[in-house]
């Protein structure tokens, strides 16, 4: 159920909002939950970086919203255990534990009838790209040196030692107010922003209170809150590409390799999926058919060349996000590409996709199946589809028969 408006890390000045926000996706559940299987259903809400960011910022609009949404849900005949903020390492392995789940590399059921961990079958590896942070995860196939970036799972008998991590202010959400607050910091003209991502003819305001809201971006001392910026798009692919590399540290540190920004990454390594903000993007682009980087770097090259008035009148419904696009886009490419290091060899082991299995990627359903001990860590046992005295008695018909 895909709930309207932004998620409830929004609603920090309105927490009854956030409690309010979660009614029709819960009257949905309600139709669709057997009445009598209702209050034996158990109900989690988990939230991920954007909550993260409120309580760091103001831990305690964070425990309103918390205490709203848990009220809202307590309304509700089901069997409510509670609401928590994941960490980074368990939203990058629950959308991990997702992908894996929902395409059957973790357990199938085969032909004989019983659930079978799959032979010779590779786990894939994970991609997600939220609005407030993005996640990594992986099976290494060699020794995790960094144990903060190292989770272990056994599942239905087999162990599972990955590599994750979660970038914190990495979304693309806050990643595009990074990319403007750097822009307005190089700027020569305290009020006005040439924005190189931004198509030609593109122009908006916005105040210094709005650009700077957020932990992930420091407000310089000239800057007054009630300050208005005029932001205006050039259309420059190359110096976009330019203001978005500033956004990473490529140096490596103490550790031999490395993601970005210092933290500790082994090689990629195997299939990988990329959904969340990856997939959107690159769907509307028409990138989402495992097109080489060559031409998934001309047709973004391309669409960034592309006027304001040109846009608009190509996608006249796109209006509120197009002009994001291309930044979201360029984005994607650098933080694959020198964050997490694909490269041409590898990229085409990337697959972007919203679903698997006719169901949507996310954190969510690793996060229940998890939650609701529904995977079992040890290997499931065959059992015999009869009660022992049918056996018997099937048994000595066919002697009788043969006889």
């Amino acid at each position: 159920c895909s709930l309207a408006g932004p998620g409830i890390s929004s609603y920090a000045d309105d927490p009854a909002g956030a409690g309010a926000s979660l009614k029709p996706c819960l009257d949905k559940a309600m139709q669709i939950v057997p009445a009598e299987q209702q209050r034996d259903t158990p109900t989690y809400l988990g939230a991920t970086a954007g909550m993260r960011l409120l309580r760091e910022q103001n831990s305690t609009k964070a425990e309103q919203v918390f205490a709203e949404v848990a009220k809202a849900i307590g309304r509700y005949p089901v069997d409510f255990r509670g609401a928590r903020i994941l960490t980074g390492n368990e939203e990058g392995s629950f959308g991990w534990i997702t992908v894996n789940y929902l395409l059957e590399t973790l357990v199938k059921f085969s032909f004989a009838e019983r659930w079978e961990h799959p032979q010779d079958t590779e786990v894939l590896g994970a991609l997600d790209l939220g609005g407030a942070s993005t996640q990594i995860t992986f099976q290494p196939g060699v020794t995790i040196e960094d144990k903060n970036t190292s989770v272990f799972f056994r599942l239905y008998g087999t162990d599972y030692p990955l590599y994750t991590h979660s970038y914190l202010c990495y979304g693309q959400t806050q990643a595009l107010k990074m990319l403007l607050a750097n822009l307005h910091k190089d700027s020569p003209s305290p009020q006005q922003i040439s924005h190189p991502c931004y198509p030609r003819g593109y122009q908006e305001n916005v105040t210094t209170a709005d650009l700077y809201n957020s932990p992930c971006v420091r407000a310089p001392s000239r800057a007054k809150p009630a300050q208005v910026l005029t932001v205006t798009g050039t259309g420059d692919p190359a110096a976009c590409s330019t203001a978005v590399r500033k956004l990473f540290n490529s140096s490596c540190g103490v550790h031999r390799t490395c993601g970005f920004n210092g933290v500790y990454q082994p090689p990629v390594r195997g299939q990988f999926f990329a959904f969340a903000g990856f997939y959107y993007t690159f769907h509307f682009l028409n990138l989402t058919s495992q097109q080489s980087l060559n031409d998934v770097n001309s047709t973004v090259e391309n669409f960034c060349k592309k006027t304001w008035a040109e846009l608009v009148e190509t996608f006249p419904q796109q209006k509120g996000y197009l002009h994001t696009y291309c930044s979201v886009a360029i984005y994607i490419l650098t933080l694959l590409l020198d964050g997490y290091k694909f490269n041409a060899h590898t990229w085409s082991s990337i697959r972007f996709s919203r679903q698997a299995a006719n169901t949507d990627i996310g954190w969510t359903l690793g996060f229940m199946l998890n939650f609701t001990n529904m995977i079992p860590t040890e290997a499931l046992e065959q059992v015999k589809g009869h009660q022992p005295g049918l056996w018997a008695g099937a048994v000595s018909f066919l002697v009788l028969a043969i006889v």
